[in-house]
C-alpha cells in the first residue's frame, strides 16, 4: 500500500468511525436515555436521526448498525496497518491477510451497496433522512474508490480476496481460529436477536405484534370482534381521557372472552380545536391523536394505533409518527391522510351523532337502548354483559 493511499484510507476511516460513534451516541439517547435532549441532527420531521434510531430499520441481527459501522471502520483500520501490525509479537497470525486494499475495496463497495438499501428504506419506507447515516454511506463509496487496485477488475478484485481466504484456512491452524471466531459470532447475533438487549424498538414491536395475536376476533378498522355478534357495544371516546385508557384494557378483555360481543370505537375529541362543544381549551393533542388513529384505520391499523396512543402517551405530532413507525404503517400516507378533509368531517360527523344521541362526557358506552357513562370496574363491566346474554368462551387467555 502506497503511503498516499494509506494517508487517505485512513483519514477516511477516521471520518467514518467519529461519525459511527456520534450515531451511538444517538441510538442510545434515542432508545434508552428518556429525558435525552434531541440531537444536533434532529432538525425536521425529514431531517431527523433520533426518528430514524427509533425505528426497527435502524438494526440488524439484534445490533445497531451504527454499532456495525464501528466494527467496519476498525476494520478498515486495521487493514491499512495491517503490514506493521503482523510484525508485533502475539499477532503473527494477521500475516494471512496478503493482500489489504483488495478487501478493503470489497468491504467497501459492498457496504456501499448495503447503505444504498438503506439509503432507499429511509426514503421511502421511513419517510425520514439521518444525515450522519447517508455520510458513512458516501465515506464507504470513497474508501473503496481509494483502495481500489490499478490495473485489477473488480471482478479481480473479488477473486484476490476470495483466493486469499481459501489459501488461509488450508492451515489447520487458521481453520481452527476461523471456526471459533464464527462460532463466537454466530452466538453472539442469536444472542442479540433474541434477547433484543440492544433493540428496545424491536422487542416494542413483538410486545404490539403478539398482543394483537391474543385475539381470536376479527379487527376492521376500528371495529374488533366477531361481524355476528348480538351484543354491540358502541364506546365514544378520547385518547387523553384517564378513563377510556382503563376501558380499552377492559374491552378488549370483554372481547376476548365472550364469543358473541362486539365493540365499535367512535372518537369525539375533548379539544376546542375540533369540538365545537369545548368552551376551553381542554385534552391537549387530543384532535391530533383522533386524526392519526383515523388515518390508521385505513391501514387497517386503527386498534394498533389506539393502543399506541393510550400506552405510550406520544405529546406531539412527531411522537406520535415515531410510534407509528413501529406498527408498520405507510408513514407518507398516514401523514396525508391525518391531516385530510376526510378525516377532519369524519370526526366532526362523529361530534354531531354524539351530540344528537346526547353524548358529551368520555368514556360512554351505548349497549341496544342503554347508555353508561364510564366503568365502576371490570368485574361490574363483564356482569352486566353477561346480563344482556353475553356468552362466554369456553377457553380464554
Amino acid at each position: 500500500m502506497t503511503k498516499t493511499k494509506r494517508i487517505i484510507i485512513t483519514i477516511l476511516a477516521l471520518i467514518g468511525l467519529a461519525l459511527s460513534i456520534e450515531l451511538c451516541v444517538v441510538y442510545y439517547n434515542a432508545n434508552f436515555a428518556i429525558n435525552a435532549t434531541p440531537s444536533i441532527c434532529a432538525i425536521s420531521d425529514q431531517i431527523d436521526c433520533d426518528s430514524v434510531a427509533k425505528t426497527t430499520y435502524s438494526q440488524f441481527f439484534g445490533i445497531p448498525l451504527s454499532l456495525w459501522g464501528v466494527i467496519l471502520y476498525l476494520f478498515f483500520l486495521l487493514m491499512t496497518y495491517v503490514d506493521k501490525v503482523q510484525n508485533i509479537k502475539g499477532f503473527g497470525i494477521l500475516k494471512v491477510f496478503k493482500n489489504p486494499t483488495s478487501y478493503i475495496f470489497c468491504i467497501g463497495i459492498f457496504s456501499f451497496l448495503i447503505s444504498m438499501i438503506l439509503g432507499s428504506i429511509s426514503v421511502f419506507k421511513i419517510d425520514s433522512i439521518c444525515v450522519f447515516c447517508f455520510m458513512t454511506y458516501f465515506v464507504n463509496l470513497l474508501i473503496a474508490i481509494a483502495s481500489k487496485n490499478k490495473g485489477i477488475s473488480i471482478a479481480g478484485e473479488i477473486k484476490i480476496s476470495f483466493t486469499d481466504f481459501i489459501s488461509a484456512l488450508k492451515d489447520g491452524r487458521n481453520t481452527f481460529w476461523f471456526i471459533l471466531l464464527l462460532l463466537l459470532f454466530i452466538s453472539c447475533l442469536i444472542y442479540t436477536s433474541v434477547s433484543n438487549i440492544l433493540t428496545p424498538q424491536i422487542a416494542k414491536k413483538i410486545e404490539f405484534e403478539n398482543y394483537f395475536k391474543l385475539y381470536n376476533s376479527e379487527i376492521d378498522k376500528n371495529i374488533i370482534g366477531p361481524k355476528d355478534a348480538n351484543i354491540i357495544i358502541n364506546e365514544y371516546m378520547d385518547f387523553n381521557c384517564g378513563g377510556c385508557f382503563f376501558s380499552q384494557l377492559y374491552l378488549h378483555r370483554i372481547v376476548n372472552e365472550f364469543e358473541n360481543v362486539k365493540v365499535i370505537q367512535h372518537v369525539i375529541p375533548l379539544e376546542k380545536e375540533c369540538n365545537h362543544n369545548m368552551k376551553f381549551e381542554g385534552h391537549k393533542t387530543s384532535c391530533l391523536k383522533a386524526k392519526y388513529a383515523l388515518a390508521a384505520a385505513k391501514q387497517n391499523k386503527y386498534w394498533q394505533m389506539a393502543d399506541v396512543l393510550f400506552s405510550e402517551a406520544p405529546e406531539s405530532e412527531k411522537e406520535i409518527i415515531e410510534e407509528a413507525r413501529l406498527l408498520d404503517l405507510d408513514i407518507k400516507k398516514l401523514k396525508e391522510d391525518a391531516h385530510s378533509e376526510q378525516i377532519k368531517k369524519e370526526i366532526q360527523d362523529t361530534i354531531k351523532f354524539a351530540d344528537s344521541q346526547d353524548i358529551t362526557g368520555t368514556p360512554t358506552f351505548v349497549i341496544g337502548v342503554n347508555k353508561i357513562l364510564g366503568i365502576n370496574s371490570y368485574g361490574d363491566f363483564k356482569k352486566y354483559i353477561i346480563e344482556q346474554g353475553g356468552k362466554e368462551k369456553i377457553n380464554h387467555d
